[in-house]
């Protein structure tokens, strides 16, 4: 059988969608979800057009997996509506929802094998046994496995069972297609070939398709739109070009690709100084006030040159096949990372006086964040009780048992002077308590 048989097959009741006509319009309403204190969901909306492949993208616990869960019918909204052509389907119980799902963790049923695996949802929808067994061996033609038609789970890789899991969802000629990271328990190589599958075949199909994901590679390649989420709130949805090289908040911009912050002031003409060189503000409707502020910079978006007493001294070459990425310490204790062509970066060894500059292109202004040190991750425990800790008005953050901090004195990164732990403690407004 071949993929275009597989395509074009006759399915119960006409014959199998093809690209373009399986698609289905989605409206996540006003979605809202708690679950005790805990916030999932505060007000998520977003439209998607049938046929298009919408990506959900954020850090864990920041409600994507939820959003989905509800979409599907496993979860209900505390407020909201999710609707499928315009019509309400909160109330829909899952199993008649008309949508398929594909999991992480790929839930074959382990006593059948892919053939029965992928005609599963057609026999519970009582389609005779030879025109299931036709369509399940069309579908895993079509994701390349039907030579392992009659092989059980265990005896099939990740990457195999992931396939027979994406060829059962949509067995049922889905309007909607979930699929809940189902690339994260492989490994890169098979990630790379499956999402490229998948991709192919929801357009093949034109099913609508919400993709849930914390991996940006993975978003970025396969979604016509990518939603970040941060904290239960869509921060922004966009096509993946735009949401690179315009995001519109600063989570978006450090969440996706890699971000430098370089320390700046801005003016009230909405110009920003930044490394001696003046430049336009992207974000003009940012809440920032004149005054000093961070810059935020792709790393090719730094120009750099190799020149005597320069205003920064590279100490990192990371090599990146046809791009190279060059670690530069500047003045000021501030370390930033430039994208440069693998051929140029040769002349870049570490130790190397460079300077680096702004082009005359607006960048993106975020509020003055005074030290990395303090941005909200836990930092861990150093030898003999030693710990890093922010400098001076900070150092309350490092709040630690006393039985990690047995040595009784915090070192303070910078070279600054080793603080006493009772002192960190004070300084934090946190009572020092006796052992345990």
């Amino acid at each position: 059988m071949t993929t275009n048989t597989a395509r074009d097959a006759a399915a119960v009741g006409g014959t199998r969608k093809t690209t373009g006509s399986g698609g289905a319009s989605v409206v996540l309403q006003n979605l809202s979800r708690a679950f005790g204190a805990t916030k999932a969901l505060d007000g998520l909306s977003i439209e998607m057009a049938p046929g298009e492949l919408v990506a959900l993208l954020g850090p864990s616990g920041c409600g994507k997996t939820t959003a989905l869960r509800i979409v599907a019918g496993f979860e209900t909204a505390d407020t909201g509506a999710v609707l499928v052509e315009g019509k309400d389907i909160s109330s829909v119980p899952a199993a008649r929802r008309d949508m398929g799902m594909v999991f992480q963790s790929y839930s074959l049923f382990p006593n059948m094998n892919a053939l029965d695996n992928v005609g599963f949802g057609l026999r519970m929808r009582k389609v005779g046994s030879a025109e299931r067994r036709k369509q399940a061996g069309e579908l895993l033609d079509m994701v390349g496995l039907a030579d392992q038609a009659r092989q059980y789970p265990h005896q099939l890789s990740g990457g195999q069972q992931q396939r027979v899991a994406l060829a059962r969802a949509l067995a049922i000629e889905p309007r909607v297609l979930l699929l809940d990271e189902p690339l994260s328990a492989l490994d890169a190589k098979v990630r790379l070939q499956l999402r490229e599958q998948i991709r192919t075949l929801q357009q093949r199909l034109g099913t609508t398709t919400l993709f849930v994901t914390h991996d940006q590679e993975e978003a970025l390649s396969m979604a016509d739109r990518v939603g970040v989420m941060s904290q239960g709130k869509l921060e922004q949805i966009a096509a993946p070009d735009e949401l690179y090289d315009h995001p519109a908040t600063a989570f978006v911009a450090e969440f996706v690709g890699v971000m430098n912050r370089l320390p700046a002031e801005l003016r009230s003409d909405r110009t920003v100084t930044a490394l001696d060189n003046t430049v336009p503000v992207m974000n003009h409707g940012a809440d920032v006030s004149p005054g000093p502020v961070d810059v935020l910079v792709r790393p090719e978006g730094l120009r750099m040159e190799v020149i005597e007493n320069g205003n920064g001294i590279v100490t990192t070459r990371t090599f990146l096949g046809s791009v190279t990425r060059v670690g530069v310490l500047l003045s000021g204790d501030v370390t930033v990372q430039v994208d440069k062509q693998s051929s140029d970066a040769i002349a870049l060894a570490p130790g190397t006086s460079v300077s680096v500059s702004l082009p005359a292109e607006p960048v993106l202004v975020a509020p003055k964040r005074l030290s990395g040190l303090y941005d909200g991750r836990r930092r861990s425990v150093r030898a003999r009780g030693q710990l890093r800790v922010p400098p001076a008005g900070y150092a309350g953050v490092a709040e630690r048992r006393p039985r990690e901090l047995q040595a009784g004195r915090v070192r303070v990164r910078g070279g600054a002077d080793v603080v006493p732990v009772q002192d960190v403690f004070a300084q934090g407004g946190v009572p020092a308590r006796g052992g345990r």
